[in-house]
């Protein structure tokens, strides 16, 4: 415990009730000699055992009074200085890292488009979680690296957004250096290498969007990039609207995505149906959001209970024994 105002404050305040206690006692003893009334043999009444039992009982009264008054001096002394405590707290922060890694591909721009707006809806619930969004067709590009600026990411994903539904196509610059469109592998490779700090304990995920119309060859397989999430310690979680009932064709494909992001520790979800984006998205959200203790930080709090509390005992001590003095 510390005090906020210095000990100077205590010491002099003490001297200063000793000071107007000793001044009060003589006083009053200089009124007594001079109001009382001569008598003889006086000796006689103070050899009375009864005598000294009262004298006794009067000094160690008056004792206690002076011990009383100092404790309630001295606690005042320190309540005005402020007793205070030094405490470490711990902050609690979110501990994600998630990559949107979204296929711009033709096929896809509708579902990128519910994507994109229900994660922006849903970020403006984050604390602490840091979000990029990667785009990929032949090839991958950063739209706006890790970053936990929410106002930035909102607007990223609104201006993205509005991309998608603009004819003049500007979200693909940069997608089309490669033969083909869709690399899925590659493009969830390339995600998979955009987290940074990867000695820090935090969680990573990456949301893939595709519908895994696959032309050309990349680099990567789509098994090979999971395995190098796995490796990496990130979950991925893959929304495929070309798993629908009426692509039976594309059965095997959507089986080989499911094994890739379930055996990542991640989910996978099939649909056929923009509108049910936002859910699954806010299902996403939902997932490992697990919290990590900040760095510490010190506080300094008031901790006055103590000398309160023995400025009242002291203070009520002090009337009962006035009383017991006056009988």
């Amino acid at each position: 415990m510390g005090l906020i105002l210095p000990w100077l404050l205590a010491a002099l305040l003490i001297i200063a009730a000793l000071a107007v206690l000793a001044v009060v006692l003589t006083r009053r003893r200089r009124a007594d000699v001079r109001t009382g009334t001569p008598l003889a043999h006086t000796d006689r009444l103070t050899t009375l055992p009864g005598y000294h039992r009262a004298l006794l009982r009067y000094r160690a009264l008056l004792a206690a009074l002076v011990v009383a008054g100092l404790v309630l001096f001295s606690s005042a002394a320190v309540l005005a200085a402020r007793p205070s405590a030094t405490i470490a707290t711990y902050p609690q922060t979110a501990n994600r890292d998630i990559v949107l890694c979204l296929d711009v591909s033709g096929s896809m721009i509708d579902y990128d488009v519910a994507i994109t707006r229900a994660f922006g809806a849903l970020a403006e619930e984050f604390d602490g979680e840091r979000v990029s969004l990667v785009v990929f067709n032949a090839s991958a590009v950063t739209y706006f690296p890790l970053t936990s600026d929410y106002a930035y990411i909102r607007s990223q994903l609104e201006r993205i957004a509005t991309q998608f539904e603009s004819p003049d196509g500007a979200y693909f610059d940069g997608t089309f250096f490669g033969e083909g469109s869709s690399l899925i592998g590659d493009g969830l490779a390339a995600c998979t290498l955009r987290f940074d700090t990867p000695d820090q304990a935090r969680s990573r995920s990456i949301i893939l969007a595709t519908d895994n119309l696959e032309v050309g060859r990349s680099i990567f397989t789509l098994p090979d990039a999971g395995a190098l999430a796995a490796d990496h310690d990130i979950r991925v979680y893959g929304i495929n609207p070309g798993d629908t009932t009426s692509r039976d064709y594309l059965a095997q494909y959507a089986e080989e995505f499911r094994q890739v992001t379930t055996r990542t520790g991640g989910d996978y979800y099939a649909l056929d149906d923009a509108g049910a984006i936002p859910a699954i998205v806010d299902r996403i959200g939902s997932q490992q959001a697990t919290v990590m203790r900040g760095a510490p930080q010190l506080v300094a709090a008031d901790t006055p209970v103590l000398p309160a509390v023995l400025a009242l005992l002291s203070l009520a001590s002090i009337i009962g024994i006035a009383g017991r003095l006056r009988r």
